[in-house]
């Protein structure tokens, strides 16, 4: 456990000294707030403020877990095994006193911590720009928004590990890279030409928290959805592992 835990925060510290983290990090920060001020700006002229106040943490979450946290996990996953497997660093990580198992584990386990905290920051900013600035919103409204951000950790854990999976079949960080883009892109169109296929494709999850606010899904399909994810997550860690453990360096 020591060992998993030291190479958790190893592989998180390298996430963190990449520039491409910070600006996603400061991204999730400011578009809360330039979206509250400029709605603030809109409503005071028509008269809407409190109807639109509520939309900030929606629209910001849409963002997020449709674009940005996405293509950010892409890049990162892409960085931690093929790239670092182009740059030969893997080797020397390799060498330290930790199972393939546990490295592959920590390196999981470093995405998902940062899709969880690029999310934590854009719910708190959202929540406390909502506080100071639309005083009005209910707190059923509230409520709903925090469980909107921590359900979303789920499909995008989710997201990581396909990410991971990918990955794992390349040597380059640009091809991974190409091709986890090219299979996110057209999982989404699918669904769109064969609209009987959305419920079993992962990526047609990452408004899952859309499911959960207001009246939402029932619980039994909230279930069937949390047990598909669970389902893909499982198969792609697994997978992932094994080719880890096999590859050679």
């Amino acid at each position: 456990m020591n060992a998993l835990l030291a190479s958790w925060r190893n592989e998180v510290e390298k996430l963190w000294l990449r520039k491409r983290t910070k600006a996603v990090l400061a991204l999730a920060i400011l578009v809360p707030v330039v979206l509250t001020l400029g709605i603030s700006s809109l409503g005071r002229m028509m008269g809407l403020t409190a109807a639109l106040g509520g939309q900030v943490s929606i629209i910001t979450l849409n963002l997020l877990t449709g674009f940005l946290l996405p293509l950010y996990l892409f890049i990162s996953a892409a960085d931690l095994f093929p790239g670092e497997t182009a740059a030969r660093t893997m080797k020397l990580t390799l060498v330290r006193p930790v199972t393939r198992a546990k490295l592959f584990a920590a390196k999981a386990l470093a995405l998902c911590s940062a899709a969880a905290a690029i999310l934590a920051a854009a719910g708190v900013t959202s929540a406390v720009c909502g506080l100071l600035t639309f005083s009005s919103s209910s707190m059923l409204e509230w409520t709903d928004n925090l469980i909107a951000y921590a359900v979303s950790v789920v499909p995008m854990a989710v997201l990581s590990l396909i990410a991971v999976w990918i990955a794992m079949f390349f040597s380059n960080s640009a091809a991974a890279l190409g091709s986890m883009i090219v299979v996110f892109a057209a999982a989404k169109l699918l669904p769109i030409l064969f609209p009987a296929i959305a419920i079993w494709s992962p990526f047609a999850y990452t408004d899952w928290y859309a499911s959960w606010m207001g009246n939402g899904a029932g619980i039994g399909k909230l279930l069937q959805s949390f047990f598909i994810l669970l389902a893909y997550s499982m198969m792609a860690y697994v997978s992932s592992v094994t080719r880890f453990e096999r590859k050679s360096f």
